[in-house]
């Protein structure tokens, strides 16, 4: 039992519990004995009743988790962080009875409904069965609405994103893949044509100016960037909870 009451307390240390939303669905008439927090006092004022705010409840929110791989994901170890990063968010959904759908996005679409953590394994089984290294990455659309829409990946590329779901893109970044004056390689992708590209004096400012470009697509989203050294659970949690 001492040992089944410690692993539960290891898990949930490290789970995510997502926020409700600010907005609100629609005004009622308040019902007396409620929590007077409910009111909204503006419109109560304006229409000389009490009225209250009808929320979107945390157990009705539905979320997809879509996973963005490709070659690039190969680099060091972002890979890792990227199916740690999923791992923690897909258990947290499940632990918390959320609505949860898995989308892998590879050159290939592969989507599971999970329904319990052991299903989380076999997802990270099946990611893990895929051969990245030659893979480019497949176009993605997500149809579906009114998600909480968690997208994972490096995003040297642009994406359609919907604008029916509340977006929220994890960058899974290295830093010397932002910054590369030290460092020549053979294999760094150029942003514009996916090519292989080998980094020098002359293309270096190219490559930092169409990098800048891209990331200013995504400004109006809510983007986070997890590198390696940064503690992967604060920065789920402060832009989760």
């Amino acid at each position: 039992m001492k040992k089944v009451k410690f692993k539960k307390q290891i898990l949930t240390k490290s789970l995510v519990k997502f926020g409700v939303d600010d907005d609100f669905k629609e005004l009622r008439e308040y019902i007396p004995g409620e929590d007077i927090r409910n009111i909204h006092w503006l419109s109560s004022a304006r229409a000389s009743k009490l009225l209250a705010i009808e929320k979107e409840h945390l157990k009705n929110q539905k979320i997809a988790l879509i996973l963005l791989l490709d070659k690039d994901m190969l680099f060091e170890d972002k890979l890792q962080i990227a199916l740690k990063t999923f791992e923690i968010l897909a258990i947290s959904a499940i632990y918390y009875k959320q609505k949860l759908e898995v989308f892998i996005i590879s050159d290939k679409m592969k989507k599971f409904i999970p329904k319990k953590i052991d299903d989380v394994e076999k997802i990270k089984k099946y990611i893990l069965s895929l051969d990245l290294k030659k893979t480019t990455l497949k176009p993605f659309y997500l149809k579906q609405k009114n998600f909480l829409a968690i997208y994972i990946g490096d995003f040297f590329y642009k994406i359609k994103l919907n604008p029916k779901n509340k977006n929220v893109l994890l960058f899974i970044r290295k830093k010397i893949e932002e910054n590369p004056k030290k460092l020549l390689f053979n294999n760094l992708i150029s942003l514009d044509k996916k090519q292989s590209a080998f980094l020098n004096s002359n293309n270096l400012t190219h490559y930092l100016n169409t990098l800048k470009k891209n990331d200013k697509i995504y400004k109006k989203e809510k983007v986070r960037k997890i590198y390696s050294d940064k503690n992967l659970i604060s920065i789920l949690k402060e832009t989760f909870e």
